[in-house]
Order: structure tokens, then C-alpha cells, then sequence
């Protein structure tokens, strides 16, 4: 039984901790999925209603799935939150997709990931053949400054500026979401959203870099900006988002679209709405109708391949 590969294991540098679902058979790239700040991969592998997630129903379709969980996140190996920011992030990601995965993935992104993924374009233009992001973080090449209302050099109090919600941010202690971001930001006005979920999604926050937060929402800086867009060239990248996201309205998605555009990408909004699907939040992977959205991830993974 030698023979027999663990489909789980750590990028030894960063930690970084990935499983593997499915056979490639049916698609010609891995996929990597991404998860954002304060969650892990397994916004990718179940619903909120309890149904198997998109990695697993793609992986039994064929695709080959590489599910992570960031470095200091999850079921990586150990990293001091208080110190840990995005770049040691990105580098873990580098590290996966050049020594471990080695060959071209399509990345799919979802919120803080979304930032990773610019990076990694970047960084290993030959290894990303394209990327679908997920309510996904634009590059920071047009983030806006939020508005530090208090900062004693320990707590900061800040609105962010994309959706006007207040943060409070202590320097000294790994974050965690608090209501006004799960009830005003990540729910918001969704009504792809089951209330009676609502001890569901509490239950799978966990923690994260108060650092990277602070990066994130541009109280500090950080957040990846992309200096060389050579990589961009031609790349294909799908921009999926609901109408009820305060944090990617139309505007701020059409925003990163022209911005990839102009660095040569093929990059292209997809807006729920526009394809259907009304009333999505945040949680597109997790909420009542992620079976319908996933049908529309697969349209944009086949638009990726497509010649």
C-alpha cells in the first residue's frame, strides 16, 4: 500500500495547510481555492444549509480541487497572528503553487484571497492560467484610505470606507468579526441568507491578523499593490458578485475590471443579478442558492479554457 499518496500535507515553509479532491479528469487545471480573512477552506466544502460544498462537488465531477487553509489559519501549522500580514501570506501561496502543485492552477479567490491572487499573477505569471474571483479584494492600486476616527497606538477605531462600517481593531490581540460586520457587511441585506444560520456562520469565524485586517481596509498599508502588470497580459479573469455585497457593489467591481483591463487582462464582471440570481450577500459559496451559483463558476471556469 506504499504506493497510496496523502491528498492533504503543509507547504513546510509557511505552514500552509491543503487538501486535494478529485482527479483532474474533467478539467485541464487544478483549482486553488482562496478563503478570506477570518475563515478557511471550509467555505469551500459545505453550505450553510449543511450540503456538500463547491470543492467537493466539483472534484467528483472531475476537477482537481486544492482546498487551503492560510498560513497561521485553520489547520496550518503555527504563526504569530500579531506579526503575521499579507505578504507572508502571499508567499506561502507562492510556495504551493511553484514547489508543490508545480504546474498552472486557476485560482478562485474569495474576499481578503482576492488580494493573494493579484499577487500571484504577479509573482507566477506562468503558473496562473487564470483566475475566478469570488466577492474577491481588488488589487490595492485602488484602495482608499478608511477613515481613523481613534488610534491610541493599541485600538483603532475606523470606518471603512467601501461600505461604511465600523471596525475596532486591537493591535495586541488576534481578530475576530465582530456583529457590526456579520449583520451590516457580510449578510447585509441578503436573502439568500437563512437568519436560522446565523449561530452556523458565528461558529466558523475564527481568528486573524489584526495587521492584515488593518492592510485590508487601508487603515495602514500592506495590502498587495501590484507594480509590474506584465503578467496580466491576456489573462482571463471572471469577477463574480451579488447585489446585496456593500462590499462589492457593481461600481467597485467594474472598478477592478477596468483596472485588469488596463493592465491587458481579459477581465470581466459577472453580476448575479444580471445571470438571475437576485438578493446574494457576501457568502456566495454558503448561502441558499450556492448550487445555481456554482452552475455560473463552472461557466466562467469553462470561459478560462475556452479558445
Amino acid at each position: 500500500m506504499s504506493d497510496i499518496k496523502a491528498t492533504v500535507g503543509r507547504e513546510i515553509v509557511s505552514g500552509l495547510y491543503y487538501e486535494v479532491l478529485g482527479d483532474g479528469s474533467g478539467y485541464p487545471y487544478p483549482v486553488l481555492f482562496i478563503h478570506g480573512g477570518a475563515s478557511f477552506g471550509t467555505t469551500w466544502r459545505s453550505s450553510f444549509d449543511g450540503g456538500a460544498g463547491w470543492a467537493d462537488r466539483l472534484a467528483a465531477d472531475g476537477y482537481e480541487c486544492w482546498v487551503t487553509d492560510w498560513p497561521g489559519s485553520g489547520r496550518s501549522g503555527y504563526r504569530d497572528l500579531l506579526t503575521l500580514d499579507y505578504q507572508d501570506v502571499v508567499d506561502g501561496y507562492i510556495r504551493l503553487v511553484r514547489d508543490i502543485i508545480g504546474r498552472p492552477v486557476v485560482v478562485m479567490p474569495h474576499s481578503m484571497g482576492g488580494a493573494v491572487a493579484w499577487r500571484l499573477i504577479e509573482e507566477i505569471p506562468e503558473l496562473i492560467a487564470g483566475v475566478v474571483g469570488i466577492a474577491c479584494a481588488y488589487p490595492a492600486n485602488i484602495q482608499q484610505k478608511s477613515e481613523v476616527t481613534s488610534d491610541d497606538g493599541n485600538v483603532v477605531h475606523l470606518t471603512f470606507v467601501d461600505t461604511g462600517v465600523s471596525f475596532e481593531v486591537d493591535r495586541r490581540t488576534p481578530y475576530t468579526y465582530g456583529d457590526s460586520y456579520i449583520n451590516d457587511q457580510a449578510i447585509a441585506g441578503s436573502t439568500q441568507f437563512d437568519p436560522e444560520w446565523l449561530p452556523i456562520l458565528k461558529a466558523g469565524v475564527g481568528s486573524m491578523s489584526p495587521r492584515m485586517l488593518l492592510q485590508r481596509v487601508g487603515a495602514i498599508p500592506g495590502m498587495p499593490v501590484i507594480e509590474s502588470v506584465k503578467g496580466f497580459e491576456g489573462k482571463r479573469i471572471r469577477l463574480l458578485a451579488g447585489s446585496e455585497d456593500p462590499a462589492h457593489t457593481l461600481e467597485l467591481e467594474r472598478r477592478t475590471a477596468q483596472l485588469l483591463t488596463s493592465w491587458g487582462a481579459d477581465a470581466e464582471v459577472v453580476w448575479l443579478a444580471d445571470e438571475g440570481l437576485e438578493g446574494n450577500g457576501h457568502y456566495l459559496p454558503r448561502e441558499r442558492n450556492y448550487l445555481e451559483v456554482l452552475d455560473i463558476v463552472t461557466k466562467q471556469l469553462d470561459c478560462i479554457v475556452a479558445r
